[in-house]
């Protein structure tokens, strides 16, 4: 049945919002408001964005470590204070939630195959850089290579030897598309099509199959209204195959898992109180049998490496809530439930007493 057009725009702007923050969040760190100012849509005082910590959870294939995008202070001359505000790429222990500072000014890391190289995103542009040690944490400064240097270039995923990355990027249009290139930035190839996503915002956030045939990724489809759709096809870009078509709602940051039967994806739905939220899905990657994992608010996430857990933000935007804006943990099947981080913001709010997680809004 189709939508009277004022549904079709309030369809369309709760997506636009939701797609909106999602990006943001490799962006932006504490605080952002995607409204902007003055801009909630109905006047009256603008609604305040909740905070989020972590951003964009890579877990680390020895399975110890989590990278991920934060910021802190540091205690850098040893006197008990914390003195120098380092925002970046940090390091999170699984076991105790404890974070170490790995890299200052990048974010959205993804980690090499063997865990030796980190990709990741600085100023709209892909770096990699070689990581010496987890504990503690450190990077060889001088292998630091940069890859791209035209258009904004985001979300970059290695394939399974390590040979190339895989990455969107906006240098030929104003849209994105799927790009490929050797680990060393050479041989740079645009892979997508134009038949299915112009002016929609393109094909965006990638990530490639265990057994390297196959790039999974999530694509925005010119005349929809239900927002971006995930959609897996051939390394070429050819043979597209629309796992969500089916649903309402945005479909989103698709990522196979370890052994490459399963795809987890964000997806935006409408919950049984007439809302709507983000949840992490699992399907298999073939489309059939989608089950949801998480119970609402939950963002950015990883796959463990033996894919029995997901490494997730639990993110409710718009409300004060335990644990919002820090990384938790949860079984493939629902299960096992646990805040993993324990970030408490003193960066932004140093004279007030806040609440573990809690997003108190300064008078």
């Amino acid at each position: 049945m189709m939508l009277y057009d004022f549904e079709r725009v309030k369809i369309m702007k709760r997506l636009f919002i939701t797609i909106g923050v999602f990006t943001m969040l490799l962006l932006t760190g504490c605080g952002w408001n995607p409204f902007g100012p003055g801009g909630n849509g109905g006047g009256g005082p603008e609604p305040f964005i909740q905070p989020n910590y972590f951003n964009y959870p890579a877990w680390h294939p020895g399975g110890t470590w989590i990278a991920a995008g934060h910021r802190d202070s540091l205690d850098t001359d040893g006197d008990g204070q914390n003195d120098e505000y380092f925002g970046g790429i940090w390091l999170v222990h699984v076991e105790t939630g404890s974070t170490q500072p790995l890299i200052r000014g990048y974010s959205n890391p993804a980690w090499s195959p063997d865990g030796t190289r980190l990709a990741m995103e600085a100023g709209g542009h892909i770096f990699t850089i070689e990581v010496t040690s987890l504990d503690p944490a450190l990077v060889d400064t001088s292998s630091l290579l940069q890859l791209t240097s035209a258009g904004r270039n985001f979300f970059p995923d290695w394939s399974p030897d390590g040979e190339w990355i895989v990455y969107d990027s906006d240098i030929d249009d104003t849209k994105y598309d799927i790009w490929i290139m050797k680990s060393d930035g050479e041989k740079k190839k645009n892979i997508s099509g134009e038949s299915d996503s112009l002016d929609q915002g393109g094909w965006r956030i990638p990530n490639w199959s265990p057994d390297g045939k196959c790039i999974v990724h999530e694509r925005s489809v010119s005349g929809g209204d239900s927002g971006p759709e995930v959609v897996v096809m051939d390394t070429s870009g050819q043979n597209p195959v629309y796992l969500t078509l089916n649903y309402e709602g945005a479909d989103m940051y698709p990522r196979y898992s370890p052994e490459g039967n399963r795809i987890a994806w964000c997806a935006h739905r409408e919950t049984s109180s007439g809302n709507w939220a983000m949840n992490v899905w699992i399907m298999n990657s073939d489309g059939s049998n989608p089950k949801k994992v998480t119970s609402d608010h939950a963002w950015s996430f990883d796959w463990s490496p033996d894919g029995n857990q997901l490494v997730f933000l639990y993110w409710d935007t718009l409300h004060e809530q335990t644990g919002n804006g820090q990384l938790w943990l949860v079984n493939v099947d629902g299960s096992g439930l646990r805040q993993l981080t324990h970030f408490i913001d003193t960066i932004h709010y140093p004279n007030q007493n806040r609440k573990e997680g809690s997003a108190m809004r300064a008078e």
